[in-house]
């Protein structure tokens, strides 16, 4: 385990446990902070404080101080197109409205565990969909990110 603000932009984690007095613990989980939750840092201030954390589909700013009495989890996030093989759970789609609009087309959205059949070597990185096989071309593939599903994810 590691403390959320030792996270770097861009990583994601899922919370473990809140540290801290009794009414700062109360806070930080009221916010949001509890165990189970997955959490992504988003954006920096320039001088390193305040952070930017997104969970629970809204984004909110903690000081370091306080960032540090969250212990999380990193996880290990991969684009589509270099995640292993095997059932993976889409947490986030890089690109415009007209590519998430045509991912959507192939039933594939935040949220969706899907199966990768295929690494695209040569072509198109080839997933499984609602047990349907679809082609993802790599261009497409690079700008899906992705965790390996755990035993919950359906």
């Amino acid at each position: 385990m590691m403390r959320l603000s030792e996270l770097r932009v861009g990583e994601r984690a899922v919370v473990r446990r809140v540290e801290g007095t009794p009414l700062v613990r109360r806070r930080l989980q009221a916010l949001g902070f509890v165990a189970g939750v997955e959490v992504a840092v988003r954006r920096c201030a320039p001088m390193g404080d305040p952070v930017a954390y997104e969970l629970l589909g809204y984004c909110l700013s903690l000081r370091r101080e306080e960032a540090a009495l969250v212990l999380v989890e990193r996880l290990a996030v991969y684009s589509l197109a270099v995640a292993p093989k095997g059932r993976l759970r889409v947490v986030e789609i890089g690109g415009g409205r007209g590519m998430r609009q045509h991912l959507a087309e192939l039933g594939i959205g935040e949220g969706v565990v899907l199966t990768k059949v295929s690494d695209g070597q040569p072509g198109p990185v080839v997933v499984a969909v609602r047990g349907q096989e679809r082609p993802v071309g790599l261009g497409m593939a690079q700008r899906v990110w992705v965790v390996v599903a755990g035993p919950g994810d359906r």
